[in-house]
């Protein structure tokens, strides 16, 4: 029941975004609802038909309640209107690569021709690379501000979409002027936090050559920005790019190290619980709190609180709670396709691996001796392709045919990679010296997955190049695998 729960919670939320119900008719539909339940709580169907109800409608409340309110000291008012000076603050750690930098402004107030005014929203700013900003500094910008490009054609990426759903409307590119203000705001903590990421990544830049300290700094940080062109797109040709993603593999290690340095502490109940939260929602922060970070962390955490008090860990129930609890607290959550592909990789993982692997298991070569590992992992890049392949087909146009096996090469390196990363950093941070003299050891699984990953995508036929397709095919295969897996279960059960 809770599954269905979060599920018609979602559906509520999608169906907000594409009806824009109003207030009146979502409080309507809810004051019905309960009646509804309360008419039916001696009949178990109509009970559980008014509870998903609910949960539709309040799914829509939260979304409809959460958009934004364009009043006349809205920034997005100023959209093309020339040139003006927007002040603000630095909301999010700005993204930086070769060329550029992103940040998002939180605008405190425009000078505009007709002098000084206080206005509010977000602004999306590109500078040069150099100076470099940071979270929480108070920023002086001139320059015109644009709304972002839509899409012109179906399936074509839309921009304005995107910075929608972050709750950007309108965007500055290459300001005439930018100068730093006097004092900061944000988060101390955060702040704090984030100063020791860059901290670390400096770390990792002097102690390790290129490419390889750009593959350390996106593995360990999440900082995938500064990671060369050519060996993003072999990563992408070769389905690999996961490995490049903070994850709940990520998670499930810190938990594991946590879990034997409390009993090496003799840390016990809730100290031990406290100090693996606390550790793992640090991470988080620290590796730059996206979609997909947030629900590895808040699965791990639901995982880690249900071992604590020895309670029933259902995985499918942990997911789904995680999914919930994110978009509770932003609706949004379910646009981002980081999230998407992060939760549609756990429910493929969770729906297909079972039959797979027996598939697998029953035909050669896979029974021969010491053939498991292999097995193993063909099975769980098998399974995932299933319900991510065709939305990275759709939004990227890219079809990897080399991926089972780059992922069984390459994958078994990442324990590795993180170990001898996560040693040189450490090593950095106590004297560089140190981490210099250990960076060999990370370089050595760095090399040898960044070149494994460069000679996989140098085929020709690694990568195929889809032509866009319309929305309406990919949800179509998607209803069609819903119900391949419901009749399924239907056969089982019979």
């Amino acid at each position: 029941m809770f599954l269905r729960f979060v599920l018609a919670w979602l559906v509520g939320t999608v169906a907000a975004h594409l009806l824009a119900p109003s207030l009146l008719a979502l409080g309507s539909a809810i004051g019905g609802l309960l009646l509804l339940g309360l008419l039916g709580r001696d009949a178990p169907r109509m009970r559980h038909g008014a509870i998903l109800g609910l949960a539709l409608v309040l799914g829509a409340l939260r979304y409809s309640a959460g958009l934004p309110n364009f009043g006349p000291s809205h920034i997005v008012t100023l959209a093309d209107q020339g040139e003006l000076v927007v002040a603000g603050v630095v909301a999010e750690a700005p993204r930086q690569n070769a060329t550029s930098q992103r940040l998002i402004l939180t605008v405190e107030a425009v000078q505009t021709a007709a002098g000084n005014q206080a206005a509010e929203g977000r602004v999306l700013v590109v500078l040069p690379s150099y100076p470099a900003y940071s979270y929480g500094q108070r920023l002086r910008v001139r320059g015109a501000l644009s709304q972002p490009r839509a899409a012109e054609r179906e399936g074509e990426f839309d921009y304005r979409a995107y910075l929608a759903h972050r709750n950007i409307f309108v965007i500055m590119a290459e300001p005439s002027e930018t100068r730093l203000l006097t004092g900061s705001s944000g988060n101390p903590a955060l702040a704090a936090l984030l100063r020791l990421r860059e901290y670390c990544r400096s770390i990792l830049l002097r102690t390790l050559p290129e490419p390889q300290a750009a593959l350390a700094v996106g593995i360990m940080l999440g900082i995938r920005s500064t990671i060369p062109e050519a060996v993003a797109n072999a990563f992408a040709a070769t389905g690999t790019s996961h490995i490049l993603v903070i994850s709940g593999w990520h998670f499930s290690l810190v938990a594991g190290v946590l879990a034997g340095l409390a009993t090496s502490l003799r840390l016990k109940g809730i100290q031990a619980l406290v100090l693996t939260l606390g550790v793992m929602w640090g991470y988080a922060l620290f590796a730059g709190a996206s979609a997909a970070v947030l629900r590895a962390a808040t699965m791990a955490s639901l995982a880690t609180i249900g071992k604590a008090s020895k309670r029933e860990r259902d995985p499918w129930r942990l997911l789904g709670a995680s999914c919930w609890f994110l978009c509770l607290a932003n609706p949004h959550t379910l646009w981002d396709l980081g999230f998407q592909l992060s939760a549609l990789a756990i429910v493929s993982l969770f729906a297909f691996s079972s039959p797979i692997d027996t598939w697998l298991a029953a035909r050669r070569p896979f029974t021969w001796p010491g053939m498991a590992p292999v097995r193993a992992s063909l099975t769980a890049t098998l399974a995932v392709q299933v319900l991510t392949l065709p939305l990275i087909a759709y939004h990227f146009g890219n079809l990897s045919l080399i991926a089972p096996l780059a992922n069984i090469l390459i994958v078994p390196l990442l324990p590795f990679v993180m170990a001898a990363s996560a040693l040189t950093l450490l090593g950095g941070v106590m004297w560089l010296p140190l981490g210099q003299l250990i960076a060999p050891c990370a370089w050595l699984p760095l090399t040898a997955m960044s070149a494994g990953v460069m000679l996989l995508a140098s085929p020709r036929w690694a990568a195929l190049q889809v032509p866009p397709f319309p929305l309406w095919l990919l949800l179509s295969y998607y209803g069609l695998v819903a119900v391949a897996v419901w009749w399924s279960g239907r056969s089982v059960e019979r």
